[in-house]
């Protein structure tokens, strides 16, 4: 019979001579180290979250007490007899009264809202537009500061690269024709994210255009009855203001050298009618167009998803698909990357003329997840202005944020 396995083998490990004190503390030095530097971090980490959060509460706080944008920029970039809407139609002791109006609406949930004078508006199925037309649901302090503060700072970083920035929000339709709502929402017409936009943005770049599209409109219609894209012509006035506008607040600059000639006329035709799956079938004749001097043709390239290159049109249309685009023209100045929407439509061939080159791409503000680096695309570019284009219910969406650098 085999003997097994000693008990000194079995257990020799017990045999071993014991650490000494010194050994014993030196085994847990890395471990304890290592638990120091964990907390360590643990409190920076806090204490850098604590000052990154305390900083964007100082900066928000600081654009939330800026004047208003009329009493800092020249008048040429402001509307002074658009007076906002009361603040508190939809807050305080009014809120119950306000909601009960609207609720007895049901239309105003839904796609189509019908308006006076056979005008036609879209309801909350589309981005909340009718509740944006009144001001319901206002926003937060802490979003308009967002807002304001994302602006400021891309200013800035557009600035230190030695580049302006012109910022259009073109005016919802319901901005310039109010009495063309309907009758019931007379009453509850509030504050809008447009008119608290600038009250508080100070010497933000904004070209506030509702003046020029409100006196242009005794001349032809700036928006149809049924489409809520500004006409050719509204966005023409917009332009005209947003050159006069740049020029004093950039005067040295490209902007001095644009030349926006007035319209010899305006030509009416059959408005692209938006509510025809919604039961508004009607023509109606009042899609205005500037008549302006004829133009050279311009070179254009319009890049797909996929990389490739094709040729865009000859008088610089580029549609909200065409995206990203450029285009070339030897009669205009100037290099600029214009950050647009379908808004933009109306006034590329414009914009094609007036620039030597465009660089032109979609905001993306309606999808936060795939906002471009704007600062980047105007190094990109080589743009010498950034003409910032967006339609107001986009004021809806969460506030972007810039890039870290």
């Amino acid at each position: 019979m085999s003997a097994g396995p000693s008990l000194h083998s079995m257990h020799n490990v017990e045999r071993q001579p014991p650490r000494s004190r010194a050994r014993r503390i030196a085994y847990f030095v890395p471990l304890a180290i290592l638990m120091v530097a964990v907390v360590t971090m643990s409190i920076v980490g806090l204490s850098a979250r604590a000052a990154s959060k305390a900083e964007a509460a100082q900066a928000q706080a600081e654009a939330l007490s800026q004047p208003s944008q009329q009493l800092t920029l020249p008048s040429s970039c402001v509307a002074d007899e658009f007076a906002a809407h009361p603040a508190d139609i939809w807050s305080g002791e009014q809120t119950v009264a306000s909601e009960a109006v609207f609720a007895a609406h049901p239309e105003a949930f839904g796609m189509r809202v019908e308006g006076r004078d056979g005008f036609e508006f879209w309801g909350d199925e589309q981005s909340d537009n009718f509740s944006q037309a009144l001001g319901r649901a206002p926003w937060m302090d802490s979003q308009l500061a967002q807002w304001l503060v994302y602006f400021s700072d891309l200013d800035d970083q557009l600035a230190e690269q030695g580049r302006e920035l012109v910022i259009v929000v073109a005016p919802a339709k319901w901005e310039l024709y109010r009495d063309n709502l309907p009758d019931w929402a007379d009453e509850i017409q509030g504050m809008t994210h447009l008119e608290q936009l600038y009250e508080h943005s100070g010497d933000i770049p904004f070209v506030d255009v509702r003046g020029a599209m409100d006196e242009a409109k005794t001349d032809a219609p700036v928006f149809s009855a049924v489409n809520s894209h500004w006409s050719p012509f509204g966005a023409y006035a917009a332009w005209q203001q947003t050159v006069a506008c740049a020029s004093d607040l950039y005067p040295d600059s490209v902007w001095s050298r644009i030349d926006a000639p007035d319209p010899t006329g305006v030509e009416l035709s059959d408005a692209p009618n938006e509510f025809t799956p919604y039961g508004n079938t009607s023509t109606v004749e009042d899609w205005a167009s500037p008549m302006l001097p004829t133009s050279a043709p311009v070179d254009s390239t319009i890049t797909g998803p996929d990389g490739a290159q094709q040729p865009g049109s000859s008088d610089g249309t580029v549609g909200l698909l065409d995206m990203p685009a450029r285009t070339e023209s030897e009669s205009g100045v100037g290099r600029a990357l214009i950050m647009r929407d379908s808004t933009g439509e109306a006034l590329a061939p414009v914009w094609a003329q007036a620039f030597e080159q465009t660089c032109q791409e979609r905001h993306n503000l309606d999808y936060p997840d795939n906002r471009p680096d704007i600062v980047a695309a105007a190094e990109v570019c080589d743009a010498d202005t950034v003409l910032y284009v967006f339609t107001e219910r986009y004021l809806s969406q969460f506030p972007p944020t810039l890039p870290p650098r």
